[in-house]
């Protein structure tokens, strides 16, 4: 059997993937097995960052492994310390706990939540989340997720959840000032909401989420899973709109490619978690921390982030153009920083993913009509000229049927 059928045949059926197998990367580049390149713009949704192969990460992980992989979080580590230093040091936060997924960091961030307000605001346990939102897939993290077509046949969900339009300040406001007002203790939202279609918030309206929020003693979290750690061309996405959650969610490109997650507070916030609280065996293991102090020391050094922010405003300008282009089948173009979306009319947007990896091109399609982007942070202008080649052949393609 090839590894195809080999997957095919003791893997379960969760994932409808592309026929494609990958076997080795370097750079912005992936190849298959028969050693065909193809040019990454979905870095294995928004976590390869720093491409493939990058020397600081592989050293960190090598040089680790010979000392220690793991070790029980009743002991102190220096790579997790030096690594929580970093995040505290370059964010809002005070304190994290770390994990091991986008979702897990979700789970503790509500739970985080839920104990401050058993603590010290005496709100209720309920949760403020949007429309259209991912979270997750985890029993609290899919419960706080928006989308309806996740949840199907996983009922009953965790309960507490109300779900609002994303970008509606006044259908938060109109839950928070009701009379059951005071049963809600957090507000939990992506500032871009990446697998709902790469729709981003609006600056007036998080300001005015963080006024309401601060007065109420209610949390807010912001979900950065997949638009922290520089993927919106700053190092938060957070840091895009002049205000400061109280809690916030990393994971996906932390660790290079290794599986992290964190879960970031204020000192009036994470007050509340005490030992035995909350907990996990892998969380911030000496291996995947070490390698994520190296990724972290990659993407803040000096002009790598306004590199990002350059690239990103190219591929802003290049979308806006393929807009132009075609006005009868591109419906919006969405963009920051190095995560973009093109929303069609009527095309199918894995019909185009598939026709991409042909072009020698990864993509990765969200929702059913929209296209997403999401490519290395260290990606070429050079190399988003051939995807737009490519996605105009595609497109033309498509005219021509």
């Amino acid at each position: 059997m090839n590894t195809k059928e080999r997957t095919i045949r003791y893997i379960m059926n969760t994932y409808g993937r592309f026929d494609l197998t990958l076997v080795k990367g370097e750079g912005c580049l992936l190849y298959d097995e028969d050693e065909k390149e193809y040019v990454d713009f979905a870095s294995g949704i928004a976590v390869n960052n720093l491409g493939y192969d990058n020397h600081a990460v592989n050293e960190a992980v090598i040089n680790q492994v010979k000392k220690l992989i793991h070790a029980s979080n009743y002991f102190y580590t220096e790579p997790q310390a030096l690594l929580a230093e970093k995040l505290c040091k370059n964010s809002f936060a005070d304190k994290v706990f770390f994990c091991n997924s986008g979702a897990e960091s979700v789970e503790g961030a509500i739970k985080l939540a839920r104990i401050y307000a058993g603590k010290f605001s005496k709100r209720g346990y309920n949760v403020i989340a949007m429309q259209n939102s991912f979270h997750g897939r985890t029993f609290g993290a899919l419960s706080a997720t928006g989308q309806d077509k996740y949840h199907k046949g996983f009922e009953p969900l965790l309960e507490g959840f109300t779900h609002v339009k994303f970008n509606d300040f006044g259908a938060v406001e109109k839950l928070i000032k009701s009379e059951k007002g005071n049963g809600y203790c957090a507000v939990i939202i992506e500032p871009v909401q990446g697998e709902g279609g790469v729709n981003i918030a609006d600056k007036e309206y998080m300001k005015a989420l963080r006024d309401l929020t601060a007065q109420n003693d209610i949390v807010l979290i912001f979900d950065e899973v997949q638009v922290g750690l520089g993927r919106t061309g700053k190092l938060f996405a957070y840091m895009n709109y002049g205000v400061e959650p109280d809690i916030m969610t990393l994971a996906k490109p932390l660790a290079g490619g290794l599986p992290i997650g964190a879960v970031l507070a204020k000192d009036k916030t994470a007050k509340a978690f005490e030992p035995g609280n909350h907990a996990t065996t892998f969380g911030g293991g000496p291996l995947v921390t070490a390698a994520a102090n190296a990724f972290f020391d990659e993407i803040t050094k000096e002009g790598f982030l306004d590199e990002v922010l350059n690239t990103g405003e190219y591929v802003k300008e290049a979308l806006n153009s393929l807009k132009s282009k075609f006005p009868d089948l591109i419906k919006d173009v969405r963009s920051i920083g190095l995560i973009s979306a093109i929303e069609f009319y009527s095309i199918k947007s894995k019909d185009v993913a598939v026709n991409l990896i042909s072009e020698g091109f990864l993509t990765t399609a969200v929702q059913d009509k929209i296209l997403r982007l999401t490519p290395p942070l260290i990606i070429k202008k050079g190399d988003v000229d051939l995807l737009i080649e490519s996605i105009v052949k595609v497109l033309n393609g498509h005219y021509n049927k």
